[in-house]
């Protein structure tokens, strides 16, 4: 009877400990898409790559291209566009997204000159607003 009461505790234990952290998971994703912290432009993030590893960055989905196991969509601002590639489902057209991702750089040389494309690999998806509803 001892050991079950033990056993008991534990798993009480345990669901909280659970319960905790998906409870500060949610209310810290909330918090950090609303409380207007420092995300990149994707102009700057795109005329100067170089400088960024992580970035959170917000934006307007805009073309889709579904893949096999993975996908891709054009991530928009007021300040240019920008393709992003992940393994999560992908946004629907015209939702704002706020996302984490990682910069990359794919160099594609054609007759010697360098016609590469900056694109970022989403780490994690942080907020999902829905497309206005069209009438």
């Amino acid at each position: 009877m001892f050991d079950t009461a033990i056993a008991l505790g534990k798993h009480q234990r345990l669901k909280f400990t659970i319960l905790a952290a998906m409870v500060g998971s949610v209310v810290g994703c909330s918090y950090l898409a609303e409380s207007g912290f420092n995300h990149t432009e994707i102009g700057d993030l795109k005329s100067n790559w170089q400088n960024y590893s992580t970035v959170y960055v917000r934006g307007t989905v805009g073309d889709r291209a579904p893949f096999l196991e993975t996908g891709a969509y054009q991530l928009q601002d007021g300040t240019g566009s920008i393709w992003v590639v992940g393994k999560q489902p992908l946004p629907e057209r015209a939702e704002e997204v706020l996302i984490k991702g990682q910069v990359k750089y794919q160099s594609i040389p054609i007759a010697g000159r360098d016609f590469g494309e900056v694109y970022i690999e989403q780490q994690k998806l942080l907020q999902r607003t829905p497309a206005p509803a069209s009438n």
